[in-house]
């Protein structure tokens, strides 16, 4: 299997951005978000081709329709095409997005895994400067068999999930000729809504390099049914109470965030355990973890906004769970995940209007009580789970004009450690948990076997 990279160019937004537009203010939220690219790949068969007005059939028909369309979307999405300025604007210059062609010799399905499919992402989006880059870089990766994968990784630092699936489906719309209606045109509230801090006071990013960039970190799909989904919830549920937090019957994400929050926190434990038996000190050392878990503040706002509201407008739950090494065995399966639930609901609650309010007023008090919480009682640094859930976003929707996808591939940039991504899969009922740890915490956790009953397959 080989892919080769055969043209390179920059894509333009087809119409300048006036200069009225051309500073475009970042928001507190973006400035608190760190410069790295999230990079998804979307896997089109040749089977699926969908004939448009235009007659499409061939590969690099496809590809002229891809870039005039993207160019005629950067237009609406015009912040895309600029470049970063010291963490307080975009420069709406036109400089425009990278686009890369490749070949790949091989057929389609030998890249639907997790091992290789880092391989149809440009190379250059591993950079740690994103700031000075093109924000958004496009790969079409053009199989011998006659399939599609389009690599698309944007920067973290301008958009969210919500704002990216919503310039991917514009896209996608505007290349298939979609009615007017189904044109998608953002808005820009995020920066007057919660204002950026003034230039000259540094902003700590909430995720901090050492909480998320590790070292030979590794990523793996875990599948989920919705029968065995189901038979979680339902194990969950039979143990619910108002003392745990637990009164309302868990969804799915909750479940299964909590399942896989449960397997990190036994990783650390082990670890913790193998270290104590070397040198076993005067008393066991305490298990702590924080789970980070992404929350859409669209839905949130009074009044809210429209989910096609442009930028990072989210915010992090947190929350927390102490344990020791013996622990193990101490509680039961479903009493544990219960409790990890509602501790994951009480971080939720607590993103209510007098805290928006505070982070409208640019008050950063809770920065400093993460950075608190992010230690234990002697100081050292705790494990942090990242967890965000993309259940119930239209990934599966991105026609182009050739049919719908075959498979959506998340969160492949193995560069950032205790990471979670939930995903549906194509039928929309089960889903899949994407897990980046460092290799040594991976093959911990994925021998633990309260996870396995529930997996279908590890990719």
């Amino acid at each position: 299997m080989k892919v080769q990279v055969i043209s390179k160019e920059i894509i333009k937004p087809s119409s300048p951005t006036p200069p009225r537009l051309r500073n475009f203010k970042l928001s507190l939220l973006d400035q608190l978000l760190p410069p790295f690219y999230v990079p998804i790949v979307i896997f089109y068969p040749a089977g699926d081709d969908y004939v448009t007005s235009n007659n499409i059939h061939d590969q690099s028909s496809k590809s002229e329709l891809l870039k005039k369309s993207l160019s005629e979307t950067l237009t609406r999405f015009y912040p895309i095409a600029g470049r970063i300025k010291d963490n307080i604007l975009i420069d709406c210059n036109n400089e425009g997005v990278d686009y890369i062609e490749a070949k790949v010799n091989g057929i389609m399905s030998d890249f639907m895994s997790v091992d290789v499919v880092h391989q149809l992402h440009p190379s250059h989006i591993m950079l740690d400067d994103v700031a000075k880059e093109a924000q958004l870089a496009v790969q079409v990766n053009l199989f011998d068999c006659g399939g599609i994968a389009i690599s698309i990784s944007m920067s973290h630092k301008i958009v969210d999930a919500c704002t990216a699936i919503t310039f991917i489906n514009g896209w996608a719309a505007t290349a298939r000729a979609a009615a007017k209606q189904e044109i998608v045109c953002p808005t820009f509230d995020s920066a007057a809504i919660f204002p950026a801090l003034p230039p000259g006071i540094q902003v700590s990013s909430l995720e901090s390099d050492d909480s998320v960039q590790g070292e030979n970190v590794v990523t793996k799909m875990f599948a989920f049914t919705a029968p065995k989904i189901a038979a979680l919830r339902a194990r969950i549920a039979e143990v619910r109470s108002s003392s745990n937090g637990l009164s309302k019957y868990p969804t799915r994400t909750e479940a299964l965030s909590a399942l896989v929050w449960k397997s990190f926190i036994k990783t650390s434990r082990v670890k913790a355990a193998r270290k104590y038996a070397l040198s076993p000190a005067s008393t066991k050392p305490v298990i702590k973890s924080i789970a980070n878990y992404a929350v859409n503040l669209r839905t949130r706002l009074n009044p809210p906004l429209p989910q096609v509201s442009f930028g990072n407008i989210l915010m992090d739950a947190t929350a927390e769970s102490t344990t020791t090494i013996d622990d193990d065995n101490s509680h039961e399966f479903a009493d544990t995940l219960a409790g990890l639930i509602g501790q994951l609901r009480l971080g939720v609650s607590r993103i209510n209007g007098d805290y928006i309010r505070k982070l409208q007023e640019g008050d950063l008090a809770f920065l400093k009580s993460l950075d608190e919480a992010s230690h234990d009682s002697n100081g050292e640094k705790v494990q942090i789970c990242w967890i965000s859930s993309l259940c119930r976003f239209p990934f599966y929707e991105a026609d182009f004009g050739w049919g719908k996808p075959s498979w959506v591939a998340l969160n492949t940039n193995a560069e950032y450690k205790n990471s979670l991504f939930l995903m549906d899969t194509k039928c929309g009922t089960g889903i899949e948990a994407w897990v980046s740890l460092e290799e040594d915490d991976m093959s911990i956790f994925e021998e633990d076997q309260d996870l396995l009953k529930y997996v279908k397959s590890i990719n």
